[in-house]
């Protein structure tokens, strides 16, 4: 078996900076390309080590964590220890996905590459075999596109389930709960009431009240039944000006409901002063959440200012 030491420095050079470069993405830190690529030539410089009388060094745990403290110090410096920590826990959690996955897509495609003490082992040409250089070059990059837009998909989702809130709703003496999604853009409001609205799927009406009454409520159908069902709806149905890029009609049936429950962090906000407007579509495409809560119904305003 043959090692060329340059070419294992050179791909680990590289996987280290995209490394470095994915924990700052994740972190939101701003990107100080000196620093990461003096953070890169540290990193890759275990190649030479390894091969060092120092060597025997690390293979010991404290070593290792010294080693990546001192990488995550260039990187990113250090202001205070928490900043530091959370900067180093980071790249090592990174560190350990992107070579899941790697280890992963190996037994996946039966790729020949080996792997020997944390090192790939070369053995077909100054450049080793192309199959495994093609898995390591192309496989890497592909784990690393893909681990970036995962953190970016969970930070969205994490900051939308802050957001997210239980809903207890009384319409015309039935009651349903639902995932509210606090909106702070929200600022629809019905202009002759003043009353701030907040927006509902139609859907959770249908079991209630059934499809066809709460459609033709919806829709302001000509041969609404002034009877029974579509009574009560009726009743308490108003026109409320509204229109979004793909909406057709310029207004949105608002309901008035009998009242309205938010639940959040442990506080309990009850109104009566309130409009549901509904929406005949899906308002998230996963379901998370089946209405909008306007913020004027828990940010700051006591329940008994909203009743």
């Amino acid at each position: 078996m043959t090692l060329y030491i340059d070419v294992i420095w050179l791909l680990n050079l590289c996987i280290d900076y995209l490394l470095i470069a994915l924990t700052a993405l994740v972190l939101k830190r701003r990107f100080h390309h000196i620093r990461m690529i003096l953070g890169a030539l540290f990193a890759s410089l275990i190649v030479f080590l390894m091969f060092s009388p120092v060597a025997s060094l690390f293979n010991e745990p404290w070593m290792k964590f010294l080693y990546s403290g001192v990488i995550v110090w260039i990187v990113f410096g250090y202001k205070r220890l928490k900043y530091f920590l959370q900067g180093l826990l980071m790249f090592y959690f990174v560190a350990f996905m992107t070579g899941g996955g790697l280890f992963a897509l190996h037994y996946f495609w039966h790729t020949e590459i080996e792997v020997l003490n944390g090192m790939a082992q070369v053995n077909s040409g100054y450049f080793g075999s192309g199959i495994s250089w093609v898995f390591v070059l192309i496989g890497f990059p592909l784990i690393w596109y893909f681990s970036k837009h995962r953190f970016d998909t969970i930070e969205m989702k994490r900051v939308q389930y802050d957001q997210i809130v239980d809903v207890d709703i009384s319409v015309a003496g039935y009651t349903f709960r639902a995932k509210g999604l606090i909106d702070s853009g929200n600022q629809l409001s019905d202009p002759l009431t003043k009353k701030p609205v907040m927006i509902i799927e139609a859907k959770l009406l249908y079991p209630f009240f059934g499809e066809q009454a709460v459609t033709n409520i919806l829709d302001f159908h000509e041969h609404v039944n002034e009877e029974g069902v579509e009574k009560k709806l009726l009743e308490r149905a108003s026109i409320i000006p509204y229109q979004v890029i793909g909406q057709s009609q310029p207004f949105l049936t608002g309901l008035r409901p009998d009242k309205v429950i938010i639940y959040q962090q442990g506080e309990r906000f009850e109104t009566k002063n309130v409009l549901l407007g509904l929406q005949d579509k899906d308002l998230s495409p996963d379901g998370i959440f089946q209405c909008i809560v306007h913020p004027k119904l828990v940010l700051g305003v006591s329940t008994d200012k909203l009743a």
